[in-house]
């Protein structure tokens, strides 16, 4: 197996694991947070994909988009769960092929 994937799945992994431990600190959990899961699991695709594009293309606007990322996924936990299911389904699809 390559380095990519591994490096990948465990970024996804992690960002998984922190975004549910902060699902747990915050206490109840509602179904309108599981949505914004869902949601964020589109809107992360798409951020990944812009970010792809960016990084070969021009790669001084791709650190825009990075710290993009960082700040949703340290302001939000539900992007953050969203981003480490993108992830592992992207290396898992890849594994897949």
């Amino acid at each position: 197996m390559e380095k990519g994937p591994v490096v990948l799945l465990i970024i996804g992994l992690a960002s998984l694991g922190a975004g549910i431990a902060r699902f747990v600190h915050l206490g109840p959990w509602a179904m309108l947070q599981g949505l914004y899961c869902l949601i964020s699991i589109a809107g992360a695709l798409i951020l990944l994909l812009i970010a792809d594009y960016t990084l070969h293309h021009a790669r001084l606007a791709f650190l825009i988009v990075l710290a993009f990322l960082v700040v949703l996924v340290v302001t939000s936990p539900s992007f953050c769960v969203g981003l480490g299911v993108a992830l592992v389904g992207i290396v898992a699809r890849g594994l897949r092929s």
